[in-house]
C-alpha cells in the first residue's frame, strides 16, 4: 500500500509540474491529434515519460523537455495473452542492463515434492490413565504417615499411611468370629451348618474387600487372631505423591481424598496447534520434540489423540503425544517445541519470495517476450517456509521474478498509474 501511494504521489507531482509548465503550443499540438473514438480501431498514443499528461497521436519529442515520446500501453496491451489484466499494475520492459543493475533473478515454476511443517508448543503432563486417587471407603483418623510430603516416590504395594477406623475394627472382629465358627466345626457337622458358616465367612470377607482390605491384611488378621486398631493403606502403583491431604491426627470421612499417586514412567505432551493446521494432522503421525535445555535430548513421539474441541479464546486445538520416561528425566509442566512434518506429495510450486501478497490477491511477475515482465494473479494452496503451491495462474516451465520483486512491482504500479493518467489526458485533449 505504501509503495502504491508513493507511486501515485510521484505521478501527481509530475502532472502538477506538467500542468504548470506546458506551453500553449503543446495544447494546440495535442488538440490536433484525432480522437480515438473517431477511428475504427484505437490508434497508438504517445506521451512524455517526464510529463505524462502530454499525449500525442504520433511519435516525436516532448515540447516541454525535449525527451522522446513513448507509446502508452493500455491495460489490455499490458495483460498477457490468455490472462486478465491485474488492476493497478501493468507489464513493464526491462533490458538486460537494467535487470543486472537491480539484481533481478528469474526462477522456473516447477513440480516438486512438498512437505509442510506444523510447529507448536507442548506442555509435559502426567498420563491421566496412570494416576490413582487414595480415598478410603470408610471413615477414621490418620495415625501415622509413611509418605509425608508431596513428590515423594512410592512403590506399588508400599505403605502410604496407617489409620484407625471403628468400622474396620468391627468388621475385622466379625470376620474372626465367622472364621472361628467355620474352623471349629466338627468333622461330622451337618452340611447345612457348614454351608451357613461358610456363607457367613464369605460375607465378612466381602465386606472387608469392598473397603479395599486385601488378602495380605486378611492373612495377617488370621495369624494375629485379633482385630487390629490400625490398618495400613498401600499404594496401588509405582510413582510419586502428586497431592497429599493426609495429616497425622486428622479425621477423614468415607470418600475423602488423602493422596493422589501419579506414574512418571509414561507421560503425555499436550501440544497446542493453530486451527488452520489441525486438518493436516492425524493419529499415528510422528512429531519431533525438543527442549530448551541441552541436557534433554530430542526424540520423536507419535500423535495418539486429537482433541475434538478448540479453545474459543486462543483458537487452538490440543494434540496429544505420548512418550516413555523410564529414567524420569522429563518432568510435568516442562515446555517443549514440537515439529510435525506433513508430506503433501508432488505439487506445482514457486519460491515464497516470488509472490507478493497485496491483501486482496497474490501477484507474481512472469517473464514474457521482448524483455517484458507481466503481472499475473496467482491462486495459492499449501505453504511452506520456502515454497508456495500454485493452483492457478502459472504453468510449469514459466519463469517468475524472485529477486528485486518489490522494485519490479513498484515500477509496474507506476506504469499503470501513468497509463491511466495518459488515458485521462487523451480524453481531455
Amino acid at each position: 500500500m505504501n509503495r502504491l501511494l508513493s507511486s501515485f504521489t510521484l505521478a501527481a507531482l509530475l502532472a502538477l509540474v506538467a500542468g504548470c509548465s506546458r506551453p500553449p503550443d503543446a495544447h494546440n499540438h495535442a488538440a490536433t491529434a484525432p480522437a480515438a473514438a473517431e477511428t475504427p480501431t484505437a490508434a497508438p498514443k504517445y506521451h512524455c515519460p517526464m510529463h505524462p499528461t502530454y499525449v500525442a497521436d504520433r511519435p516525436g519529442d516532448c515540447p516541454i523537455c525535449g525527451m522522446s515520446l513513448v507509446p502508452i500501453k493500455s491495460a489490455a496491451a499490458s495483460a498477457s495473452h490468455g490472462h486478465a489484466a491485474v488492476p493497478g499494475r501493468a507489464a513493464i520492459e526491462l533490458g538486460a542492463d537494467k535487470r543486472q543493475l537491480i539484481g533481478l533473478t528469474l526462477v522456473p515454476v516447477e513440480r516438486r515434492e512438498l512437505a509442510q511443517t506444523v510447529r507448536a508448543v507442548a506442555v509435559v503432563e502426567h498420563d491421566e490413565t496412570r494416576t490413582s486417587r487414595i480415598a478410603p471407603r470408610f471413615g477414621g483418623w490418620v495415625r501415622k504417615l509413611h509418605v509425608a510430603f508431596t513428590g515423594a516416590a512410592v512403590t506399588q504395594g508400599g505403605p502410604l499411611l496407617t489409620v484407625y477406623s471403628p468400622e474396620v475394627y468391627a468388621a475385622q472382629n466379625d470376620y474372626l468370629v465367622a472364621w472361628h465358627a467355620l474352623r471349629d466345626l466338627p468333622a461330622d457337622a451337618p452340611a447345612t451348618r457348614r454351608s451357613a458358616a461358610a456363607a457367613l465367612l464369605d460375607a465378612a470377607r466381602t465386606r472387608l474387600a469392598l473397603w479395599e482390605i486385601g488378602d495380605t491384611e486378611l492373612r495377617a488378621l488370621e495369624q494375629r487372631d485379633a482385630p487390629s486398631a490400625e490398618i495400613t493403606i498401600r499404594s496401588p502403583r509405582d510413582g510419586h505423591a502428586l497431592t497429599k491431604q493426609a495429616v497425622e491426627g486428622k479425621a477423614f470421612m468415607a470418600g475423602d481424598a488423602l493422596y493422589e499417586i501419579a506414574d512418571l514412567s509414561h507421560l503425555w505432551l499436550q501440544a497446542r496447534v493453530a486451527e488452520a493446521d489441525l486438518p493436516l494432522l492425524a493419529v499415528g503421525q510422528e512429531a519431533l520434540v525438543t527442549f530448551a535445555s541441552p541436557a534433554l535430548p530430542a526424540f520423536t513421539a507419535p500423535i495418539t489423540f486429537l482433541d475434538p474441541h478448540i479453545d474459543p479464546v486462543t483458537r487452538r486445538g490440543t494434540v496429544r503425544l505420548e512418550t516413555d520416561n523410564p529414567e524420569h528425566r522429563l518432568r510435568p509442566d516442562l515446555w517443549a517445541d514440537v515439529e510435525i512434518e506433513i508430506p503433501l506429495g508432488e505439487k506445482l510450486v514457486v519460491p515464497a519470495a516470488a509472490v507478493i501478497d497485496t491483501g486482496k490477491r497474490h501477484i507474481a511477475f512472469v517473464a514474457g517476450a521482448d524483455d517484458r515482465l507481466e503481472p499475473r494473479v496467482v491462486k495459492l494452496g499449501a505453504r511452506t517456509s520456502d515454497f508456495l503451491e500454485v493452483r492457478d495462474g502459472l504453468a510449469a516451465g514459466e519463469r517468475v521474478v524472485s529477486r528485486a520483486l518489490f522494485l519490479v512491482d513498484s515500477e509496474s504500479q507506476l506504469q499503470a498509474a501513468l497509463a491511466g493518467m495518459g488515458a485521462a489526458g487523451e480524453h481531455k485533449h
